[in-house]
């Protein structure tokens, strides 16, 4: 029977409390299905997955006994457990180099809001310990067995109104789900089982409303358990009496939801209101159409000492799975799911067996070599035991009369023990680490004398072989903190966020779309608290060479003390403001000394051009005037001729030519004696004329 097949057949109404009948038997055939369909895919991963955790644990004894060809009179079950380093050494750095889980909004979103999301997830985490819960979910089930799973859930013990987020882990053993899933967020996963083992006050703590049911409940004993999780420790304690098993069945589903379309916009929103609320919605917006569509969901049946308690929605909420697997080396295209889900110890148990069995074989040739035995002539002994003497100073009596005398009581001479016996042990040990991935310089253990920058650059090389597991890591925080968004914000009331933020949320921080649509859960640098994280990103911004005040900083410090270091703080900055401001006066003054300086010379400057350009129009005045004497004379000398021919008006030519003549001789006598003015000084007439 299916999903769907079971919803249509069971009873429909709004208390998912089941109380037997045929809801009782009907999940529980749907479950044995589901059980009996890929319980033998499980089993052969739960075996070999078992087979990995007890070799990181030091448990190698099993294949020693099976395959080791040691007499049995000396075989020693030694196991020199070199995988336990190579885990540690890869959870190690995970743990040194934790992220933490922050939303940041996507561009033009609300930061505020995104922001507020961030210091929720931070506060839930911090109180519940989830980083610490993801690094042992990765040494566990990604290094070790390969597959485990991260579960989110409510408790509703202290906060019944809104329930208090809490992050476990489930091992290998707890768990059974549909083998056939390829995404890392399970959402093609058709079902999820878990089991764990509580007591009757512990079972009426989760279930509340049956209280008086559980604790009328006997534990079954070892005979009359189902014998289903078998690999669980609690199915080994044959004494444990008091503990009943507690299950959760998780499988998907589908539910109708009215769907709000803006036929303007093309928006969509759920409606999760009545129905007087929604015509009432629709009358004011005209534009908006209603739509009944069909949405995956998931669906939760919880049953305590295999006795159905609830059949119904996810408590959480949520439309997806609570669980986030850890994966190692995932190949969801292998047809064998033991093969499928592999853990880096698989990878080395074949290398740490055949180490083992090396030590064991060297350890008994070291023993053999101490006394290979004694060569003895027969009679030659006081005591014929003597010869089965072993240790130091053990001694030996011969007869006086041995044929032979010391001679006749030799020991066996051992053959030597060739160097390549040894040597092989150190290149199995190596095959380990070359297997892993780990080399030499991660371990710390390099010997050799290389430089340091050759030595990080094969750190770096060494890193890059085990990105898979960190990357794949990296995804499941990814996926744990989009979860945790989504139940923080359908389940935690306005009272309990305004509380942890400590100021009024904002209006996107109910918005379902903002998840959606305006923000994205990305990884941060992780600190003890949010504070730490946040006086980080500050100091980020100021070695930027952004204007961050001191007081802004000393406020998000996470320090003790703030108010003495503020105050001496500002003392400092105070007494180096004044020594700036009386410089910047000084720079002031001295720049305004040297601005007077340079002007004056301009003013001196401008006012010697000025007495130039006054030397020159007086000069132009000047040689003005003398042109204009110079034209009265010429306009004299002008008017004189003009006299000098009305005068000659009335005389023959004759007369006329003579007198022209003599103004020519007259003219000619006036410029030689002009020519004698110009002459210079002492200058003979000789010589001017020569």
């Amino acid at each position: 029977m299916t999903a769907t097949a079971y919803e249509t057949n069971r009873q429909l109404d709004q208390n998912f409390y089941v109380d037997g009948g045929e809801s009782n038997s009907s999940i529980n055939r749907f479950k044995e299905e589901c059980y009996n369909q890929y319980i033998a895919q499980t089993q052969a991963f739960w075996n070999e997955a078992r087979i990995d955790q007890r070799f990181l644990a030091g448990d190698q004894s099993l294949w020693n006994e099976i395959y080791s060809n040691i007499p049995s009179n000396r075989r020693r079950q030694f196991n020199f457990n070199r995988i336990r380093r190579i885990i540690n050494m890869i959870s190690g750095h995970q743990r040194k180099h934790r992220k933490a889980t922050i939303v940041q909004p996507i561009e033009g979103a609300d930061e505020e809001t995104a922001s507020q999301f961030t210091d929720v997830i931070s506060w839930a985490y911090q109180r519940d310990n989830v980083y610490n819960t993801i690094s042992d979910a990765f040494e566990r089930g990604a290094l070790t067995t390969g597959f485990s799973l991260l579960n989110l859930w409510l408790d509703h013990t202290l906060d019944p109104a809104s329930g208090d987020l809490r992050c476990s882990h489930l091992a290998y053993n707890s768990y059974i789900c549909d083998t056939f899933f390829r995404k890392q967020d399970m959402s093609d996963c058709s079902f999820v089982w878990t089991r764990k083992w509580v007591t009757q006050d512990e079972g009426a703590l989760l279930l509340p409303e049956r209280e008086e049911e559980i604790l009328k409940m006997k534990a079954p004993r070892y005979g009359t358990k189902d014998q289903r999780f078998y690999f669980m420790p609690e199915n080994y304690n044959f004494t444990t009496r008091n503990l009943l098993p507690y299950d959760e069945f998780w499988y998907q589903d589908t539910r109708k939801q009215k769907l709000l379309v803006d036929t303007q916009t093309g928006e969509t929103m759920e409606w999760s209101g009545d129905k007087e609320r929604l015509e009432m919605f629709l009358a004011t917006y005209p534009q908006i159409k209603v739509q009944t569509v069909t949405r995956p969901t998931v669906r939760l049946a919880i049953s305590v000492n295999d006795k159905v308690m609830y059949d119904g929605p996810n408590p959480l909420n949520i439309d997806r799975y609570p669980f986030v697997p850890v994966l190692g080396y995932w190949d969801p295209d292998n047809i064998y799911f033991m093969w499928r889900m592999q853990g880096v110890v698989r990878g080395l148990r074949d290398s740490q067996f055949l180490y083992n069995r090396r030590k064991a074989i060297e350890l008994d040739i070291m023993e053999s070599q101490v006394n290979s035995g004694m060569k003895v002539m027969e009679g030659s002994l006081v005591d014929d035991n003597d010869v089965l003497k072993s240790g130091q100073g053990q001694p030996i009596f011969i007869k006086a009369s041995a044929p032979l005398g010391m001679g006749s009581v030799e020991p066996i001479q051992s053959p030597a023990i060739p160097p390549t016996t040894i040597q092989l042990s150190e290149i199995l040990s190596r095959e380990i680490s070359e297997i892993s991935g780990v080399n030499e310089e991660l371990l710390g253990v390099a010997d050799d004398d290389k430089a340091g920058v050759l030595s990080m650059l094969r750190q770096g090389a060494g890193l890059v072989t085990l990105e898979r597991l960190f990357d794949q890591l990296d995804l499941t925080q990814k996926l744990l903190g989009e979860i945790s968004m989504d139940i923080i914000q359908n389940n935690f009331t306005y009272g309990k966020i305004r509380r942890i933020l400590g100021k009024e949320p904002t209006e996107q921080f109910k918005n379902k779309a903002f998840q959606k649509y305006d923000s994205v859960v990305a990884e941060g640098l992780l600190t003890d608290t949010q504070r730490k994280l946040e006086f980080i990103q500050y100091m980020n911004l100021k070695e930027m060479g952004l204007p961050v005040p001191s007081d802004i900083l000393i406020d998000k410090a996470p320090i003790h003390n703030k108010k003495e270091l503020k105050e001496a703080i500002m003392k400092a900055e105070q007494a180096q403001a004044q020594a700036e401001q009386q410089a910047q006066q000084l720079q002031l003054q001295n720049m305004a000394t040297e601005n007077e300086t340079k002007l004056s010379f301009s003013h001196a400057q401008h006012a010697l051009a000025a007495e130039r350009m006054a030397k020159i129009q007086e000069e132009r005045a000047v040689n003005a005037e003398r042109m204009q004497r110079a034209d009265e004379e010429r306009t004299g000398a002008i008017l004189n001729l003009i006299k000098a021919f009305k005068e000659l008006q009335g005389m023959d030519v004759d007369q006329l030519a003579k007198k022209v003549q003599i103004l020519n001789a007259l003219t000619g006598e006036v410029k030689e004696g002009q020519n004698e003015k110009v002459r210079k000084p002492g200058q003979e007439k000789g010589a001017e004329a020569s």
